[in-house]
């Protein structure tokens, strides 16, 4: 695919970021990168209208996904309180996040405190996946997200009519979208670097942090050998 740009036309953007403008990133690539390495999305929706007996509270719902291209596809029970919402006529307005912590910043003033961290804020709109094809498509992207780019999918037993049926994938699009992030050090008071009781008193630095996976456990029934994918070397590979 061409390279593609979300940069905001105005900035009144819903994608435009306005605080620490230095950290923002707009390309694709970069947005992209985001979401491949990372297995945990929050997805903010709205009820449509009647839908709640109460107020209208906006939903973020912490949910698995992948991506196929600039289409991010989500999956849910049928009867899904987010699965109804977005599957509706009107294509919903749909608002999706994607984060990563890659260290503590620990300043000697807490106000300078910070972690150096990579996001991403999409913006589409929610559709119902009706064609078999784009289904399975969808359903292989997400099972696959977790496992570092190995094939999970057809390395299961495929799915019967009873999954199918029970399971509804929604595709957003990316139609708008934002990276924020974070690197270095830490940002303290000039005075404060400057002044000797200070620096006898208060640690600063930065704490590296890194998610890692472990050796897998298999399960009291299994009886084959641990596919070489799950295994920690390869997991953490790129990690």
């Amino acid at each position: 695919m061409a390279a593609v740009e979300y940069t905001p036309t105005s900035h009144k953007a819903i994608n435009q970021v306005h605080r620490l403008k230095d950290r923002a990133r707009y390309d694709a690539e970069t947005i992209h990168s985001i979401l491949d390495n990372n297995l945990l999305a929050h997805v903010g929706f709205t009820l449509p209208p009647g839908a709640a007996d109460e107020d209208d509270w906006p939903f973020v719902m912490p949910m698995c996904y992948g991506r196929v291209d600039d289409t991010v596809y989500l999956h849910g029970y049928v009867s899904g309180r987010m699965m109804k919402a977005l599957a509706s006529d009107t294509l919903p307005k749909v608002c999706i996040t994607v984060s990563q912590v890659d260290a503590l910043v620990v300043a000697m003033s807490p106000f300078h405190n910070s972690m150096n961290y990579k996001s991403a804020v999409i913006f589409g709109r929610g559709r119902l996946v009706d064609s078999p094809e784009e289904k399975d498509r969808a359903l292989e992207a997400i099972t696959n997200q977790p496992f570092r780019h190995a094939d999970r999918w057809n390395d299961s037993r495929p799915p019967n009519t009873i999954d199918l049926k029970s399971t509804k994938v929604i595709a957003v699009q990316i139609e708008r979208a934002s990276a924020k992030i974070r690197t270095g050090g830490v940002s303290d008071d000039i005075k404060d670097k400057e002044d000797p009781e200070l620096l006898k008193k208060h640690y600063s630095g930065v704490v590296p942090m890194k998610t890692v996976f472990g050796t897998p456990e298999p399960t009291p029934y299994n009886i084959v050998e641990t596919p070489a994918y799950l295994l920690p070397e390869a997991m953490n590979k790129d990690s």
